[in-house]
């Protein structure tokens, strides 16, 4: 049978239609986004997943499944709703707590919140939640409830606190947000995606939830065990009866979950061929190949959010604040040996900084030529033009694997045309610490993340608010480019400024997005379909067991 890798609401269409019923369900919103607030919005091309062929009904038609094992790479380590960690958390801490709403690219679903509305002036937004959501303790969640979680948001989440001025209560489930100004380009998102809990059941945690939850999710955390494994078990009597109301995130078809924590690649393989576990849903590319259709398994494969980057350091004190050199360290490179050698070909190349995907591309600057590719002519000839004078750059990353392996293609490449430079890797905390000085480095490659807007992702790096030091990640300070990147984070932004801000990147040699990986997964045959959270990662109660 066809295996189908669908995206986090699978259908479409269905669910376009749900958001447009009476009765509460969220509408699209009005909030500042790369396409008009009414237009519905393809996950392919936002980079949420592929959309598979089953229809939303099938979801909760799926066959109820006992037992489920999946092995995850990484322990949560913190179950508290804002301060959770580890990889773990990113596949596992969905069906725990709900968001205000479930958003899938630029569209948003209700979760939490049953409806929403955004002001004329675009200032505030009006939202009101279901009256009948309540924790596993049986906590009954009011507005009061939206306004605590959303000020644990704040506090813990500098760039919320950036996006809410004052939340007021306006009735027993409704409220009001107040922006300090109109929204950027997907600030709306860190709003949405907001999780609320009790306000009783989080005080009256002694670790405040840390290490015992209590969410509105359909699972319930039963088991755990540090670096070992942790079981959710899924609740019998969860607060939304309503289905035409359930997102497919928030879905229960199985009745237990178990997470195992298996670090290594190799093992997390074993443990798939032992049948220790069902789905798993990061082992290497080598192994991939033994599941991709065959002794009982398939493969899910989707755009990851992360990308890897290579980004010149534009400070006075590097030798990269030679556009000439920049130029001759970019036609060196080959994207697609990146792409073939450390990662077997899965993925893309990028042909901008953000991935293809990302909402605001626009699909022929794909087909470009002006854009880095291997040309070593051109190379050698910007490096003549340029200052280079034999100084030995230094290229940083981090330990993992594919940073280091491609810092090590990166120096081969650029040693072809006459530029010496040595690899310095660190680990995550001082790597981190290090790309803040100016001194320490004239290469970074560096994974940066984008989960829907090009814009978006480009004002992470590049705009001069966002790093303490007034400059871009790179050390650029440029107040054209600035304006450029305000532009396109505007709500009122056309296509002719993000056409304007490509080429800007691309005359300045900025930055070179390398490669997009994809997410692959291995499923067994009894799952028809998948749901995916907005970080790639399998949501099990949400997947179509047969």
């Amino acid at each position: 049978m066809k295996k189908k890798i669908c995206s986090i609401f699978l259908a479409l269409a269905t669910l376009i239609s749900l958001a447009a019923c009476n009765g509460g369900t969220a509408e699209q919103s009005a909030a500042p986004s790369e396409q008009s607030a009414g237009e519905s919005s393809d996950p392919t091309a936002s980079g949420d997943a592929q959309v598979g062929e089953s229809s939303f009904a099938a979801y909760l038609a799926s066959a109820q499944k006992d037992v489920i094992n999946v092995g995850i790479e990484a322990d949560v380590s913190d179950f508290n709703p804002w301060t959770y960690t580890g990889v773990g958390a990113n596949a596992a801490i969905w069906s725990l707590y709900q968001p205000l709403l479930n958003q899938v690219g630029d569209m948003y679903y209700p979760a939490i919140m049953k409806s929403y509305s955004i002001a004329d002036d675009g200032l505030s937004m009006d939202g009101e939640i279901f009256d009948y959501v309540y924790d596993w303790e049986g906590n009954h969640l009011t507005a009061d409830d939206v306004l605590f979680s959303l000020e644990k948001s704040v506090e813990y989440y500098p760039e919320v606190g950036d996006q809410i001025e004052e939340v007021i209560k306006t009735g027993e489930y409704t409220f009001t947000i107040v922006f300090p100004r109109t929204l950027y380009v997907g600030e709306f998102d860190n709003i949405a995606r907001s999780r609320i809990v009790s306000q009783a059941a989080y005080e009256g945690s002694a670790d405040e939830m840390h290490t015992s939850p209590v969410g509105t999710g359909p699972y319930k955390l039963t088991q755990y065990t540090s670096g070992y494994m942790f079981t959710y078990e899924k609740l019998e009597d969860w607060w939304q009866t309503d289905e035409s109301q359930i997102h497919p995130r928030d879905m229960s078809n199985v009745d237990t979950i178990n997470w195992y924590v298996i670090s290594e690649s190799a093992q997390r393989t074993i443990a798939l061929e032992q049948g220790t576990i069902d789905v798993c849903s990061s082992i290497s590319a080598d192994d991939q190949e033994k599941f991709d259709g065959q002794n009982g398994y398939w493969l899910t494969s989707v755009p990851d959010n992360l990308s890897m980057t290579l980004f010149p350091n534009c400070d006075v004190s590097s030798p990269c604040n030679d556009l000439n050199l920049r130029l001759a360290i970019c036609y060196a490179i080959s994207n697609q040996a990146v792409l073939d050698s450390v990662y077997g070909g899965r993925g893309t190349v990028n042909t901008e900084f953000t991935p293809n995907w990302a909402v605001g591309i626009n699909e022929e600057w794909a087909e470009e030529d002006n854009y880095y590719h291997l040309d070593m002519e051109k190379a050698a000839e910007y490096l003549a033009q340029s200052d280079y004078n034999g100084e030995t750059l230094t290229i940083i990353c981090a330990t993992d694997e594919k940073s280091t392996n491609t810092a090590q293609l990166i120096q081969n490449f650029i040693l072809q045309i006459g530029i010496k430079s040595e690899v310095t890797s660190y680990e995550s905390s001082v790597f981190n610490q290090y790309i803040k000085e100016a001194d320490m480095w004239d290469i970074m490659l560096k994974t940066t993340a984008t989960s829907t807007y090009y814009s978006q992702g480009v004002h992470s790096s590049f705009s001069q608010t966002r790093q303490a030091w007034g400059g871009s990640i790179n050390f650029i300070y440029d107040d054209q480019l600035q304006e450029l990147i305000d532009t396109c984070m505007s709500p009122t932004h056309t296509t002719e400024d993000l056409e304007a801000l490509h080429r800007y990147f691309i005359d300045n040699c900025y930055v070179m997005g390398l490669v997009n990986p994809v997410i692959c997964s291995v499923v067994p045959d009894w799952i028809s379909d998948v749901t995916l959270s907005i970080r790639k990662t399998i949501i099990p109660g949400g997947c179509i067991y047969e």
